[in-house]
């Protein structure tokens, strides 16, 4: 009960002195992969207000030539490319990779519920707080801290008083550490978000659609090649990246 009344007053406290300072925000996140293909990116999290960009990209990746360096954002990384969250309006859009294109998406606003820990460590020259939380069958464990009045982090994970400057989940396969911050408007911001990256549809089609659409692909690709191959076995599909198991999954 201590630690709350603690966290409230800091918040509350830095968030009076520090709001013009703090409504604008790039954040660099050094983002580990430790998967079958292994890999580092850096990771942009851009703050307006209470819209939140976020944007992966390779920095392990090595290019032929420097145009292709310089298309570097532009490259297929994650399971999402783009991620906005207006966090006002509770709304979520991503544009993400489904066969040789960009599909805009939009999704659930996601409601994170954080179990506030009383554990602190310093990371950097800031005093941190453990908070643990599952989303969509991943658990996530991060370490956030109140001197920076920012209640964002890395990907979709947000809602703590103070920003997330560490985060992994629970498999250590995915995880997060800030690098950089810097309180200025980025210019993402001045830029329709639908213009990012050239999309195949105008109007978002949900989650959900584009889930099913997936695994229509999938399934008839796999039956033209079982017809080619008539002792093909039957795929085992395991479910891998940030989200394992969605809502409408679970009813």
């Amino acid at each position: 009960m201590k630690l709350f009344f603690l966290l409230i007053i800091n918040f509350f406290t830095l968030s009076i002195f520090s709001q013009q300072n703090t409504s604008n925000a790039v954040i660099d996140y050094k983002e580990y992969n430790n998967t079958e293909t292994p890999n580092t990116l850096t990771s942009t999290l851009s703050v307006h207000n209470s819209s939140t960009i976020f944007l992966a990209k390779f920095s392990t990746q090595k290019f032929n030539n420097p145009k292709e360096e310089a298309d570097r954002p532009n490259r297929k990384t994650q399971d999402t490319d783009y991620l906005k969250i207006d966090h006002k309006n509770k709304e979520s859009l991503s544009i993400e990779p489904f066969e040789a294109d960009y599909i805009l998406v939009k999704d659930e606003y996601p409601n994170l519920k954080w179990d506030i820990s009383q554990e602190e460590k310093v990371i950097g020259k800031y005093k941190c707080i453990k908070a643990t939380t599952t989303y969509r069958g991943k658990d996530w464990l991060v370490w956030f801290t109140p001197e920076i009045p920012l209640n964002y982090g890395p990907w979709k994970l947000h809602g703590l008083p103070g920003l997330i400057v560490e985060a992994t989940d629970s498999t250590n396969t995915f995880s997060w550490a800030v690098e950089k911050i810097e309180f200025r408007k980025d210019p993402v911001f001045d830029m329709d978000f639908n213009t990012l990256v050239k999309v195949k549809n105008k109007t978002p089609v949900t989650k959900r659609k584009l889930l099913d659409d997936m695994d229509e692909y999938q399934a008839n690709l796999e039956a033209q090649m079982k017809q080619l191959m008539p002792d093909m076995g039957t795929p085992i599909h395991t479910r891998t990246g940030y989200e394992l198991k969605y809502e409408w999954e679970t009813k």
